[in-house]
């Protein structure tokens, strides 16, 4: 008589997982927040004990932190990179958009393009084809101006459609108490109330925390009263930081996080959304300090290209844990296609999916990061260089010149208006030395040959933008634009 219920228990079982598989979407949404400027050490799970940002370290204590996310050392370039899944070298976006040209420098800078070209096969259009509608706020600054509200009101939607976007907010940062937080916030929920039957991807690009410093002064006041100074500039004073403007403002984009994160739970959505919460490049180290980390905003060192990284994925990211391999943004496109099932068509891809890691494996299919800098960025102590990651080992080859290195410690600044002609390539290993403090070139040339030759192959690969020498170069004038740039 057992054996007659056999069949009806294995159709219960092939009931059961049925309604399983319709429990659990094939598609998660995905929801992107990439905040501006915003430094490695932040956020009270990495490391700042000024301010207490609990809602977007309960993304953490709920799903993972990645400890070694890199980012371009500025924003334009983070933002190419995302769209397109490439290096910035392989289209030749390897500067900021409008940024001051110095005509008078020791290099050459090469041209570049200042519109991320629309017929590129973005990480948008692929989710769309892939069954997702998307939609974005916020910072736009890959073409034509800052903000896409800006663009919406002055192209309307089809422009955003060709990069792969289904519906744009209105949220801006002008005239705002909040540079446009709570704006922002509000697309963002509304998208995903209208949206929440279907699969969804949301771009929240903020604005905050970039300067000028602004934030709501109920807010302001609150930290002032714990004892942090009140800026004296909206643009920031290495003097006086942290200020209570500052922490002000990474506790508006805390609350945000909040809202968003209680919507979702509202609507039952929370367990199929993917949440990744992250930065467009280091912290500008006037604003915070990036320690332990070298540097800061624009720069090849760690302060410039390290960046806090948090992804919460419910029943699929073990709770409370921590990646330390390397990922980058030229990462995302081939994790959402992973993710979404998609196809990026004859596109080429430069990164690799990081999927794998949140799934519980530690290692991925490459070892090796680049960044190409080919201009200057005398604001940041920046000259034109490259740079290369492989394992432990980081190599930055500057091409013709740099600043004194004392101009990298903020107390310092001014001496950066020194200028050391010369090429210069330095050495760290990061596993022993994160704060880059030991250049161990002149001990490791093998090590340094290994990953020039990796680099040269980078730059063929690409069609890398080169700098040259400058016919023009008046070291004398030189130094007067440096100096003016950093006052």
């Amino acid at each position: 008589m057992r054996n007659a219920f056999l069949p009806v228990s294995i159709a219960m079982l092939s009931l059961s997982m049925a309604f399983t598989a319709l429990a659990e979407p094939a598609q998660p949404n995905i929801l992107l927040i990439l905040v501006d400027d915003l430094g490695y050490p932040a956020l009270s799970s990495f490391g700042n004990t000024d301010i207490q940002t609990p809602h977007i370290d309960a993304l953490a204590e709920q799903g993972m932190k990645f400890d070694n996310a890199y980012a371009c050392s500025q924003c334009t370039q983070t933002r190419v990179t995302l769209f397109s899944g490439q290096y910035p070298a392989r289209i030749n976006m390897t500067k900021v958009i409008n940024s001051r040209h110095w005509p008078y420098m020791r290099m050459l800078t090469p041209k570049v393009v200042k519109r991320f070209p629309a017929e590129t096969y973005t990480a948008f259009n692929m989710l769309q084809d892939a069954g997702y509608v998307t939609g974005m706020s916020g910072k736009w600054h890959v073409a034509d101006g800052y903000s896409a509200a800006a663009n919406l009101n002055r192209h309307g939607i089809a422009y955003f459609k060709r990069y792969g976007f289904d519906e744009v907010g209105a949220g801006d940062q002008n005239e705002t108490p909040d540079k446009g937080v709570e704006a922002l916030t509000d697309d963002c929920i509304a998208f995903i109330e209208r949206n929440r039957d279907r699969p969804f991807f949301f771009y929240l690009s903020h604005f905050t925390v970039h300067t000028p410093l602004v934030a709501p002064q109920d807010t302001v006041n609150r930290h002032v009263q714990r004892g942090y100074p009140k800026t004296t500039t909206p643009w920031c004073d290495f003097n006086q930081r942290p200020t209570a403007d500052y922490l002000a403002m990474l506790e508006t984009l805390d609350n945000s996080v909040g809202r968003i994160t209680r919507k979702l739970d509202e609507l039952n959505l929370a367990d199929n959304t993917i949440v990744i919460f992250t930065s467009d490049n280091g912290g500008l180290d006037r604003m915070a300090s990036c320690a332990p980390l070298r540097g800061g905003k624009g720069m090849a060192y760690e302060g410039g290209i390290r960046v806090p990284m948090i992804v919460r994925w419910p029943n699929k990211i073990s709770p409370g844990t921590t990646s330390s391999t390397p990922v980058h943004t030229v990462d995302y496109y081939p994790t959402f296609r992973a993710i979404a099932g998609g196809d990026a068509r004859d596109h080429r891809l430069d990164g690799a999916s990081f999927l794998p890691l949140l799934l519980g494996d530690t290692s991925l299919t490459r070892d090796t990061l680049y960044w190409h800098m080919p201009h200057y960025v005398p604001m940041y102590a920046r000259t034109p260089c490259s740079v290369i990651r492989k394992g432990d080992w980081k190599l930055i080859h500057y091409f013709g010149d740099t600043f004194d290195p004392t101009g990298i410690v903020p107390e310092n600044r001014k001496a950066a208006g020194v200028i050391v002609p010369g090429s210069r390539t330095e050495l760290y290993n990061l596993a022993d030395d994160p704060s880059e403090t030991t250049d161990l070139a002149a001990r490791h040339p093998d090590r340094v040959a290994e990953l020039m030759a990796e680099l040269e192959a980078f730059w063929e690969d690409t069609q890398a933008p080169m700098p040259e020498l400058n016919p023009r170069y008046d070291p004398a004038r030189w130094r007067e634009e440096v100096r003016s740039a950093q006052r």
